[in-house]
Order: C-alpha cells, then sequence, then structure tokens
C-alpha cells in the first residue's frame, strides 16, 4: 500500500520532451534518405539572401531580428535535417545567438519555387530545436523561461507541430509544461 501512494504521487508526465539525437517513434519520424544532403538544392549562400530578402515581407515580429543576424554573422547560419512532403523537399536551416553560437534562437524551412529558393516558415524562440516530423510535419521545442530562472536551466519546454496544408506551413497546437504545469 505505502509502495502504491507513493507512485500515485509521483511528478505528473504530461508533456514528453526528448533530448536530441533521441527521437520518440510516435511523433518524430527518423532521417529520411529520400530528402537528399542538407545543402541541395540551394547553398548557404543563397538560403541567407533569400531570408534577408524576405523578411520585410513574409515575416512578422522577432523573424526580423533573425534576418538581420543572418546577414551580419556568417557563422551563424547552418544546415538542419531536410524533409519531405510527397514529393516537395524542404531544406532546414537554423540560425544560431551570435554571442552563444551553441544556441539556436531560429529556424528557416526553404523550398523552391520555380527554381529559386523561397521563404515558407520561419520560427524564433530560446534554443529552439527543430526536427522533420512524420508526414511532411515540423516540430517545433523551445526552452520556456520563468522569471530567475537562469540561461542553462529554463523551466520547461512548449513543442508545436507545423503542417502543410495547401501549400503552407500552419501551426498545429501548441504543448506548454512550465514548471511542471501544462
Amino acid at each position: 500500500m505505502t509502495l502504491f501512494a507513493a507512485t500515485a504521487c509521483g511528478p505528473d508526465k504530461g508533456l514528453r520532451v526528448e533530448p536530441e539525437g533521441s527521437s520518440s517513434p510516435s511523433l518524430f519520424a527518423p532521417s529520411n534518405p529520400d530528402s537528399g544532403p542538407p545543402n541541395k538544392p540551394f547553398s548557404l549562400k543563397e538560403i541567407r539572401s533569400t531570408i534577408e530578402v524576405s523578411s520585410g515581407v513574409a515575416v512578422t515580429g522577432k523573424a526580423t531580428e533573425t534576418a538581420k543576424v543572418v546577414a551580419d554573422c556568417k557563422e551563424c547560419l547552418k544546415f538542419s535535417t531536410p524533409f519531405k512532403s510527397g514529393e516537395k523537399k524542404f531544406q532546414v536551416v537554423t540560425v544560431a545567438n551570435p554571442k552563444q553560437k551553441g544556441e539556436i534562437v531560429a529556424g528557416a524551412v526553404i523550398s523552391a519555387k520555380k527554381g529559386k529558393p523561397r521563404l515558407e516558415l520561419i520560427a524564433t524562440g530560446n534554443q529552439l530545436k527543430l526536427s522533420p516530423g512524420k508526414n511532411g510535419t515540423l516540430v517545433v521545442q523551445e526552452a520556456m523561461y520563468a522569471d530567475g530562472d537562469d540561461a542553462c536551466c529554463p523551466s520547461g519546454w512548449s513543442v508545436q507541430v507545423f503542417r502543410l496544408h495547401e501549400g503552407r506551413f500552419e501551426p498545429g497546437q501548441r504543448f506548454t509544461r512550465l514548471n511542471g504545469e501544462t
């Protein structure tokens, strides 16, 4: 009886956020070789230019700050895992914090339109992680901070799935867990 009572009072395990490199089979798709190499069809130089040009038109909010970082910091832009939705390939790039290059502050999804790169989505946040999901989705995880949290130690995480619908990425439901509460 004591054992039962102790397990019933354990921590809530409602939202599970996996460490990088360890993915849940129900949410994340494995890296798909059919997506091809991350740097094809477009180079970082072409993608950088697309983000800079598109930032004032295609995106709003903190994404314009991301375009400034991309323009000013050449080593802050890196390829991530590409993915496909149907036959369409999407390249994914991450944008690092120029002061702490290990911290990802944005991610962009690029496709090809008439042979040129097109900015499809830009996501911003703290300690961002972008992962290809199943069926052509993109899963975005973001660290959530409460007042007084150190940069190393967020109080929680937010997870959002973006789905391709009628040619556009639409945000799905966001799940947030902060200080043990969902």
